[in-house]
């Protein structure tokens, strides 16, 4: 039985573990910086219409009151979601795909926010 426990109690460390890391793409630090910030590829986008036009048509005014301390749930209610598979625990890089017209041309814009260990926003990229 206790032999059971043990084992039951590694696995279940093993799979918090990997959930987490799943959800980090980038060495985030405590302070919620990167040296080298890693964006998804597009086609992995969970927000995305028949598989073929990834990501959101965000309102622009709602992206430029995002700042540094906002938490996970202030930028939920300004931009989203993330549109990307991003974990279940411990994540600490949201990333989302942004659509917009350049000139009458088609683009898209991958965003990426960072929290720092307390979950508050930190860098963006």
């Amino acid at each position: 039985m206790k032999n059971t426990t043990v084992f039951r109690g590694l696995l279940l460390s093993g799979i918090a573990l990997a959930v987490a890391a799943c959800g980090n793409l980038s060495k985030v630090t405590d302070e919620g910086t990167t040296e080298n910030p890693v964006f998804p590829k597009l086609s992995e986008s969970e927000f995305n219409h028949d598989g073929s036009q990834f990501g959101s048509w965000p309102n622009w005014e709602n992206v430029r009151q995002i700042e540094r301390g906002m938490n996970k749930d202030q930028l939920y209610n300004l931009i989203g979601r993330p549109h990307f598979e991003e974990g279940l625990y411990g994540v600490r890089e949201w990333d989302y795909a942004f659509n917009y017209r350049e000139n009458g041309v088609h683009k898209i814009c991958q965003y990426k926010i960072l929290f720092d260990k307390n979950m508050n926003a930190q860098s963006f990229f």
